[in-house]
């Protein structure tokens, strides 16, 4: 399984979110606002060991596909719970994401404890999902 394109399954969706909802997404942080007049997503992906695939697949992964809420700490936790609700609509347990040859589905959604940093309140969302691709 090509990382590259591991990482894209959910960065594209994510990116696509973005865009739908009105919120900024920076990819792994890359690009982050320093203002909190301007809330955004991040995502990381935490893979675990590959595995050897069984019949019909070709190679197997789980990982963790993490998005941290960020906005200004001032605003409390309902703007970060409003938007964990609008991701876990996208990315919810039983959902399927696909790029290319990869097929990404979503076992479980779990939100993590408010963090609250520099101005910013923090909540990381965890989607942990099973990737396959198909034997060729």
């Amino acid at each position: 399984m090509i990382f590259e394109d591991l990482q894209k399954v959910f960065s594209v969706a994510l990116y696509q979110f973005g865009q739908s909802n009105s919120i900024a997404v920076e990819l792994e942080n890359i690009g982050a606002s320093t203002s909190t007049d301007t809330p955004f997503l991040v995502d990381f992906l935490l893979l675990a060991p590959t595995e050897q695939a069984d019949l019909g697949i070709n190679e197997f992964r789980q990982g963790i596909y993490q998005v941290d809420i960020n906005y200004a700490s001032h605003l409390g936790s309902a703007p970060l719970n409003k938007m964990a609700d609008l991701l876990n609509s996208v990315f919810f347990a039983g959902s399927h994401i696909t790029r290319n040859d990869i097929c990404a589905q979503v076992e479980s959604v779990d939100l993590g404890p408010l963090l609250v940093e520099g101005g910013w309140a923090k909540k990381p969302l965890s989607i942990n999902f099973n990737a396959y691709t198909p034997r060729i």
